[in-house]
């Protein structure tokens, strides 16, 4: 990843799923978007790797 930041339209969770992401990010001593963006990017380089592109999850 360069220097380059952007960020992204929100996302809408619900209240249990973002405490539970803010318990485990505290546990980790990490941010929560630290901890996001490391779930998203295993999660597409385990789709894009094994899938051929197709999306496993439709």
């Amino acid at each position: 990843m360069t220097g380059d930041k952007t960020t992204l339209p929100p996302v809408r969770v619900d209240v249990a799923f973002k405490e539970r992401l803010a318990r485990y990010a505290a546990s980790q001593e990490r941010d929560v978007s630290w901890v996001i963006r490391k779930a998203v990017e295993e999660y597409l380089d385990r789709r894009e790797e094994g899938a051929d592109g197709k999306d496993l999850d439709r």
